[in-house]
């Protein structure tokens, strides 16, 4: 039998519905269960929790060059710091902003963000809504998810994979130890096909 258990920080409504969703895809009682303790929050709320067991922190970049850093630097000094063999502190970043991430389950697209709102008309039309509709909006987000299969998951893992592998030297940011790529790049990715494989889920499409 398979238990996972995540304490998880995200941004907003969109990412925690993606968790829950996330969830109830990879849901096979008594077989297997991976539960998201979710908190919305910044990278900051993960240095109040007590709690032993495995904890993420979803965020984006979304043009705040100071706190997507900050963010990064935050998950990045807990895990430093954490003592060996226990818990992890994983980061699962977007950038410029979640919606690619969504557009990424679909299609492959590569272009960078001129705004915030860049990928929205991808996004609603990929998944099929109004060209008024609210990506952000519980309801809209339900309607989404409800287009998301877990081979979906594994298409949005590899096109991050896709873009990362196509970035160069010069695309790099360093922070402290690591580094990222001038946008678009993604964590998320990593974070997730770290969830899967341990859930005994073969990443590869079928």
């Amino acid at each position: 039998m398979i238990r996972l258990n995540y304490f998880c920080v995200v941004e907003g409504q969109q990412e925690k519905m993606y968790l829950e969703h996330i969830s109830s895809l990879l849901r096979d009682f008594p077989q297997r269960t991976v539960s998201f303790n979710i908190r919305i929050g910044n990278a900051g709320e993960i240095k109040k929790l007590l709690v032993e067991y495995d904890k993420v922190c979803l965020f984006d970049h979304d043009f705040n060059r100071n706190e997507f850093e900050n963010n990064l630097k935050t998950c990045l000094q807990l895990n430093k710091g954490r003592k060996k063999n226990s818990a992890v502190v994983d980061h699962a970043y977007s950038s410029i902003c979640f919606d690619l991430w969504l557009v990424l389950h679909k299609k492959f697209i590569s272009r960078s963000a001129n705004s915030p709102r860049e990928y929205v008309n991808d996004v609603r039309d990929l998944y099929s809504l109004s060209d008024e509709a609210d990506i952000k909006s519980r309801e809209t987000m339900a309607k989404i998810l409800n287009q998301i299969t877990l081979e979906d998951v594994k298409t949005a893992i590899l096109n991050a994979e896709r873009i990362r592998n196509s970035k160069t030297e010069e695309d790099k940011f360093y922070v402290n130890d690591t580094f990222y790529y001038r946008d678009p790049d993604f964590s998320v990715n990593a974070f997730l096909k770290k969830v899967l494989v341990k859930s005994g889920i073969d990443i590869h499409i079928r």
